[in-house]
């Protein structure tokens, strides 16, 4: 790790989400909502580093670093449909839909929705939009291309083949794992992991339109790694695609935790032996002999259709361990240290963050994941009350 002569961050935004799946329903057939939680907090560096200058913290500084934005969405998992649906798939879809229509910020009328267009068609370029493929259509499961100029003001096209109205969201193709008989209990991991990445997406979006000059001292933290999962996997193409955009033309700082996994668990193994200050890059060579068994791909990197960034472990100077993804241009079997984009300054701010209430974690990250739990933030008691007394039967 080489020192950082002046740390150009000044703005700490972290996000996290999680899910509870209640049952409302125990008798045969069961029912199950899931209610989702999404936080995205917004602090400044220096609140940070006055409130660790201070002998006793005053309950108002600490509020300095709370603020947060709380996203809540509902999907129905089994045995329940929205009125209107026909079915739990489509319930499902128009649940997806209604969440990326509505504004974040009641006070504005920016939507998820129009975010994700600008992200698939790369607007934020001069090129030309070229179409976006999905592979199955929800209605006739036949492959077609969404043609930018073809899409409604309620962002939606219809399917070329069956005439059925398309959703923008059904690009994640999460309806092709969910079962109207089994259910959708498969498809909340991806929910989660696309929309706490697609806030990222509204963020740098909201950023570039308004001041893109905070993208150069501003660090985006996502609670696990920059990468997407199972259905939504082809959404790195884009991603990887605006990344390269904001680090020619502007700047990113963006990095993942993981908390839990092989990775961490080999990071546990392998601390002892590392130095304060040292990184250890995971290529394909490390990755398949020490972390996940099975034969190496020569030229296929490590999951190279579903990250956007690569992997390390490392140790900082308090020796607190952290296996992190940082964005990369190309994904590469052995990444060398100019693939991880501002790799520098990420591990400083990773090092100067790092709390004491938890081992290898950091203070925004530890924050925001006890601000958006459902544990908390309500119950699932309360939750399950709230489904039962609002579902017709």
């Amino acid at each position: 790790m080489q020192p950082v002569s002046e740390n150009p961050i000044k703005t700490i935004i972290t996000i996290d989400g999680g899910y509870t799946n209640v049952v409302v329903e125990e008798a045969f057939p069961s029912s199950t909502i899931a209610f989702f939680q999404f936080g995205v907090l917004f602090f400044k560096y220096e609140d940070l580093l006055e409130l660790e200058r201070k002998p006793f913290i005053d309950p108002d500084d600490f509020a300095k670093i709370q603020n947060i934005q709380r996203l809540k969405l509902v999907i129905p998992t089994k045995g329940v449909s929205i009125k209107g649906q026909k079915d739990l798939i489509s319930s499902v879809r128009k649940a997806l839909y209604d969440f990326f229509m509505s504004a974040p910020d009641k006070k504005e009328d920016k939507t998820y929705m129009q975010s994700l267009k600008w992200f698939l068609f790369e607007e934020y370029s001069l090129n030309a939009p070229k179409p976006w493929h999905l592979a199955t259509c929800p209605y006739c499961s036949k492959g077609l291309d969404i043609e930018c100029s073809k899409i409604s003001r309620s962002f939606t096209t219809p399917c070329p083949f069956c005439g059925g109205e398309i959703y923008l969201t059904d690009v994640f193709r999460l309806h092709e794992a969910i079962d109207n008989e089994l259910g959708a209990g498969g498809i909340l991991g991806y929910i989660t992991t696309t929309v706490e990445q697609m806030t990222i997406v509204f963020l740098i979006h909201q950023i570039l339109n308004l001041q893109p000059s905070l993208l150069k001292s501003c660090l985006i933290i996502k609670d696990g790694p920059l990468a997407f999962f199972g259905q939504t996997a082809n959404m790195y193409k884009p991603m990887r695609s605006l990344v390269r955009f904001l680090h020619k033309k502007h700047a990113i700082y963006l990095v993942g935790l993981e908390k839990s996994g092989a990775f961490v668990e080999h990071a546990a193994q392998i601390s002892e032996r590392m130095k304060p200050k040292q990184f250890l890059m995971l290529g394909n060579k490390h990755i398949y002999k020490y972390i996940i068994p099975g034969t190496v791909e020569e030229h296929r990197p490590y999951a190279d259709t579903s990250y956007y960034s690569s992997k390390l472990i490392f140790k900082s100077v308090f020796e607190n361990v952290y296996v992190a993804t940082i964005p990369n241009i190309y994904a590469k079997v052995e990444p060398t240290r100019d693939d991880y984009l501002n790799l520098d300054v990420i591990l400083h701010n990773i090092t100067a963050l790092k709390c004491d209430l938890y081992y290898n974690s950091l203070v925004p990250v530890v924050m925001v994941n006890k601000l958006v739990s459902l544990a908390d933030h309500p119950s699932s008691d309360v939750l399950r009350s709230f489904a039962q007394e609002n579902i017709q039967h």
